[in-house]
């Protein structure tokens, strides 16, 4: 079974998953949950070996609250999972999430919703793939 890169949108409400395999390198969003303990069968299942989180950095490049909060749910995985953390800047990629769904996927606001933060998990980590 290949190796997964699990791509993570951290939210205090939400958490966006997105798959991508180690050999092929394509990003897929996955799914939306919402406790940490939704992970345990997916790191299992999908045989993930490492874990691509988004930071949120300020528009200027320095770390915020929302930041510092991001470092606090990376630690408690890396603790769980004992997998490595690899850090994607995520500046603009919910706003590129949102533009593909609606543009690209002709998508409806309501269905949007419940698909933005999977897709801009895609997106984090297509852009870590990218440049890694």
């Amino acid at each position: 079974m290949e190796k997964i890169f699990l791509g993570i949108d951290y939210g205090s409400k939400r958490i966006g998953l997105a798959l991508a395999g180690e050999k092929e390198r394509i990003a897929r969003a996955f799914k939306t949950i919402h406790k940490l303990n939704e992970l345990d069968d997916i790191v299992s299942a999908k045989d993930v070996f490492a874990f691509v989180i988004g930071m949120p950095l300020q528009p200027d490049g320095s770390e915020g609250d929302t930041a510092e909060q991001a470092r606090l749910f990376a630690n408690r995985i890396a603790e769980k999972y004992g997998l490595p953390i690899h850090w994607q800047d995520e500046r603009k990629t919910s706003s590129e999430a949102e533009n593909f769904l609606k543009n690209g996927l002709c998508m409806r606001p309501q269905k949007r919703k419940d698909v933005l933060d999977a897709e801009s998990a895609r997106v984090i980590l297509d852009r870590w793939l990218k440049n890694n």
